[in-house]
């Protein structure tokens, strides 16, 4: 076991640290975005930053240190590598980077076997086997994939605005009018709008979905084919063993109710964070199989 610790969980929002050795109480700072997916440079630079303020803060050096960055877009393995040898270079006794999606994975089960399914913005399903097999579903962006995201969510509902607008000349749910009051009034602010959204901007739009629950019919139907987009991952993933599931993510507990009865019956309680994941992977000597 590695005497010094040292986790990053980053996202498209924040990155968090997590530093730690004997004898102290871990240390943990918050930085900017660390997307690789978004920005490369700034992410490394967000994650370098936050490791020299760790490192100044505790008081610990760099040499003692084995490191785990889980972080957003380290499925891309050129990213990956670019921000490893940046971090190598503060002289870390060992450097791993590795996805997000998996330190969310080691952090849900504590290092047991699970299937993890992270619904925010994204999607992506997890599995850690009894045989330790770590293997992912989903995933793959707003494009192709991103199954049951918040993302997901929303594009449904500008493609249901849409729909009405051509067939009715605006639109006649409550939902797809307010839907409409975000996305533009008429077909050249929707078009300028189209061409520019991304995830985020899809995303922000699934709470307007679920809060027009129960009562509106548009609003079901897109929450039931959203949940039926998670449930086929997740089953995907369980095809091997019938696992503990876990579910993270902001929409995670609105799902959950929509859920076929089978797999409520194996949720369990995230027992951890990313962040947790991270440092349980930096306290191992185990790195380098655990990484992609």
């Amino acid at each position: 076991m590695s005497q010094c610790f040292l986790g990053i969980d980053g996202g498209g929002t924040k990155t968090v640290g997590r530093i730690g050795g004997p004898g102290m109480a871990p240390l943990e700072l918050r930085a900017g975005a660390s997307s690789l997916t978004q920005d490369i440079e700034g992410a490394i630079g967000n994650v370098i930053g936050l490791c020299r303020d760790l490192l100044a803060q505790s008081g610990l050096t760099a040499e003692k240190i084995q490191l785990v960055c889980g972080v957003a877009g380290a499925g891309n393995p050129s990213a990956a590598a670019k921000m490893s040898a940046r971090l190598e270079s503060l002289g870390f006794a060992q450097v791993t980077v590795t996805s997000d999606a998996r330190t969310s994975l080691i952090g849900a089960g504590a290092g047991s076997p699970l299937v993890m399914a992270a619904i925010g913005t994204g999607s992506v399903v997890m599995r850690l086997a009894s045989n330790g097999e770590i293997r992912q579903f989903g995933g793959w962006g707003l494009a192709v994939g991103d199954e049951g995201s918040g993302a997901a969510i929303g594009k449904s509902a500008v493609r249901a605005m849409l729909w009405e607008l051509d067939i009715y000349g605006s639109p006649r749910t409550p939902l797809c009018q307010q839907i409409m009051a975000e996305v533009g009034q008429h077909r050249g602010p929707i078009l300028a709008w189209l061409q520019s959204a991304g995830s985020r901007e899809y995303g922000a739009l699934a709470p307007l979905v679920f809060s027009h629950l129960p009562g509106c019919d548009l609003a079901r139907e897109i929450v039931s084919n959203t949940t039926a987009e998670v449930e086929r991952l997740i089953r995907a993933a369980s095809a091997a063993e019938a696992l503990p599931l876990a579910l993270l993510g902001g929409l995670a507990e609105k799902l959950v109710p929509y859920l076929a009865p089978d797999l409520q019956e194996r949720l369990i309680p995230p027992l951890g964070t990313a962040l947790d994941g991270a440092c349980i992977l930096a306290r191992s000597d185990c790195m380098v199989a655990t990484a992609p």
